[in-house]
């Protein structure tokens, strides 16, 4: 299995799957790189990265706590492993905030920006309580726990579910809290002015409450198009991914790889 030597402490596990425009897919807390096994039908097209965070799936934690700033940089150390210069990124919820520092920090090897879900920082209620709940698990080690009702969320069969439980119960209880404490924290809504590249948000008619995270992201990058998946939820990576993966086709056989 191959892992990208990012320091002496830290090895991320990745894979690559298909040939053509590289696709970086980032997934949130908890869970590992497997969330999203149904855009792996995209490497008929693309060339398709998933890779697990630090202290996730099958990568180690490493000695630095986490921050979304880090794990930005932990991405851009497994692009140059690779040898990938540019990538369209793909970021799902808490994953979303990872690819929009990287898209800040390093716009010049960022060809698109794809926000499941997408926040440029959590400033309501509903969010707040599931991340601070599964922080509390993380905090008293119910790692089983926290994994368990991941997978119930994001998966579209009892087969996705189980394999979804197996590999979130790998991730590191302390990581993960990290994770999400750093996602609480974090606010690039005064940056998005910044972003030049394409932006695609996308997010299921039945998550209302994350709606309003559009409206930033429309007002400072006016290039920003949204997609409503019907009768979608959050979860659209792992229980809507027929129509997730034709809206990502559409969307970037419309933007310039270069």
């Amino acid at each position: 299995m191959p892992h990208a030597n990012i320091n002496n402490s830290l090895s991320l596990f990745y894979q690559i799957k298909g040939e053509g425009r590289p696709i970086v897919f980032i997934h949130p807390f908890v869970m590992g790189h497997n969330v999203f096994k149904h855009q792996e039908r995209l490497a008929e097209k693309y060339q398709t990265l998933f890779y697990d965070l630090a202290g996730h799936g099958r990568s180690t934690k490493g000695n630095q706590p986490l921050s979304i700033e880090l794990l930005a940089e932990h991405l851009k150390e497994l692009l140059n492993h690779i040898n990938v210069k540019k990538v369209a990124l793909c970021g799902y919820s808490y994953g979303g905030l990872v690819a929009q520092q990287f898209a800040l920090k390093y716009p010049e090897r960022t060809t698109a920006l794809i926000l499941s879900g997408g926040f440029s920082e959590i400033n309501t209620l509903i969010p707040k309580i599931f991340i601070k709940s599964v922080m509390a698990m993380a905090k008293h080690r119910k790692m089983t726990l926290a994994a368990k009702l991941l997978a119930k969320f994001n998966s579209a069969t009892s087969q996705d579910e189980k394999e979804i439980f197996q590999y979130a119960r790998l991730s590191d209880a302390q990581r993960s809290y990290e994770y999400c404490i750093a996602g609480l924290h974090y606010k690039a809504t005064d940056a998005l002015h910044q972003l030049n590249m394409p932006i695609l948000l996308v997010y299921g008619s039945l998550e209302k409450p994350m709606h309003r995270y559009r409206i930033p992201f429309l007002q400072a990058a006016p290039q920003t198009q949204v997609v409503m998946i019907n009768n979608g939820t959050h979860q659209l990576p792992p229980r809507s991914f027929l129509e997730f993966n034709c809206v990502i086709d559409q969307f970037l056989r419309t933007v310039n790889e270069h």
